[in-house]
């Protein structure tokens, strides 16, 4: 199949590989961690890199995701001063967003009733990592735009596990059992190197754009950038933080010893998934230069390649978590065997991922960032409800079943809005069928 074949041999396989590296380092990370901590303060250990990750893109205020957009756009006019202030003002903004919240979550961390001092120490340094990641990720959107794929990639795709496992393994090795405190601060240490490395890897480069430039913008252009990095926030949260979000929810009614069970049965469904989003996001180019010459229906064999090939992965991975699944949770930890079915409810929704299609890509594609970002935000609510209706009654169940409710919402608006705003489909049944699907996008573009 020629789309296939595309995909193996598309131009971006070296950072697909970097990705792929990186989310078989965090694997290990998880393996080794799990060894290392308790079951408790694993649970806490994932309920405060979530918190400071899910904080940190608000903080970024959707910068990362625009900011290849703009300033493609401000390279192309030959306008180094709209570069240089759209690189500043994200900063700048950035900074006062991320001060507020370092003093919101330190002083829940330290104010919140009954909490432990390892609980208060850890959240305070989770607050004191909000800014860093906020930077971290503006600045790889920065590199991404100024074509730095590695400075874009690497530092935090790639280094950033490897270099965490490479710490957690020497600790293994040599027998020291840390507290949970010294493992978080770690981490966020190396967050804080591997984001100050890649600005200083950065600075000249920014330096030489925006030369002879005032950093400034009027307000209605940083008004435009708000406008439009504010619905990017709540996409990236569930589309790309999916794991922390829920994590997130589900530590508010699960105790930590459970919310480390379900938090690798979780990580260890969406590395599944992981193969979907790549997948998916390979044929991004294919579908946009094919809604720009309005013949998205032409694309109709990218589709196909995009939708069985994930198939046939998530199911295979299936079959393995319901005959192994028990078996490889306990590789992690002897009690973690108790997430089996819940491990196999996550798995059953990355199938039905892979069954829907790239729904949420091609909205995007067609422009309806609107649309997807008040479906993220409805989907999230749902995860919310879920969590508080369903763990109190089935307990870590429960915070699976919140996810599937969740995935199931977010896939059957995102199919209805696509067919509804474009008259076209993407899932497995309509794929299957020999004739061509008219189109909104190429009725009306």
């Amino acid at each position: 199949m020629p789309a296939l074949r595309k995909l193996l041999t598309s131009p971006t396989v070296a950072l697909l590989v970097i990705r792929l590296g990186g989310a078989g380092a965090g694997f290990l990370s998880q393996l080794v961690l799990a060894r290392l901590l308790a079951p408790q303060d694993l649970g806490l250990f994932f309920a405060a890199t979530s918190l400071a990750v899910v904080a940190s893109t608000v903080v970024a205020f959707g910068y990362p995701e625009i900011a290849p957009r703009f300033i493609a756009r401000y390279q192309e006019r030959a306008r180094p001063a709209r570069l240089a202030a759209f690189i500043s003002r994200a900063h700048r903004d950035t900074a006062v967003l991320g001060f507020g919240f370092v003093l919101l979550i330190f002083a829940g961390a330290m104010l919140w009733p009954g909490s432990r001092m390892a609980e208060r120490i850890s959240f305070g340094i989770a607050a004191l990592g909000v800014p860093v990641l906020a930077y971290f990720a503006i600045n790889s959107g920065i590199a991404l735009a100024l074509r730095a794929f590695f400075l874009s990639y690497g530092p935090e795709t790639f280094l950033r596990p490897v270099l965490f496992l490479v710490v957690l393994a020497g600790l293994a090795f040599w027998g020291v059992a840390p507290v949970i405190w010294i493992v978080v601060a770690i981490f966020f240490g190396l967050n804080a190197i591997l984001a100050a490395a890649q600005y200083i890897l950065l600075r000249p480069r920014l330096a030489r754009e925006g030369e002879c430039a005032v950093a400034d913008a009027d307000r209605r252009l940083v008004s435009r950038w708000r406008r439009e990095g504010a619905p990017q926030i709540a996409v990236a949260i569930y589309t790309l933080l999916f794991a922390d979000l829920a994590i997130l929810f589900s530590a508010l009614v699960l105790d930590q010893a459970a919310l480390a069970a379900f938090g690798i049965a979780l990580k260890l469904a969406l590395l599944v998934g992981f193969g979907v989003q790549v997948a998916h996001q390979v044929m991004l180019p294919d579908l946009a230069d094919a809604h720009a010459a309005r013949r998205l229906s032409g694309a109709r064999e990218t589709l196909r390649a995009a939708a069985f090939f994930p198939l046939a992965f998530t199911l295979a991975a299936l079959v393995v978590t319901i005959v192994f699944g028990d078996w490889i949770l306990a590789l992690f930890h002897p009690d973690f065997d108790r997430a089996h079915a819940v491990l196999v409810v996550l798995v059953s929704c990355q199938v039905l991922r892979a069954i829907a299609g790239p729904a949420a890509q091609l909205l995007m594609v067609s422009g309806a960032q609107g649309f997807s970002a008040g479906l993220c935000l409805a989907s999230a609510g749902v995860l919310a409800v879920g969590n508080i209706v369903f763990v109190p009654v089935w307990g870590l169940m429960g915070a699976g079943l919140a996810v599937l409710a969740a995935w199931i919402f977010w896939l059957a608006v995102a199919a209805f809005g696509l067919h509804r705003l474009t008259g076209m489909r993407c899932d497995l049944l309509a794929l299957m069928r020999a004739e061509p699907q008219p189109t909104g996008l190429e009725r009306h573009s």
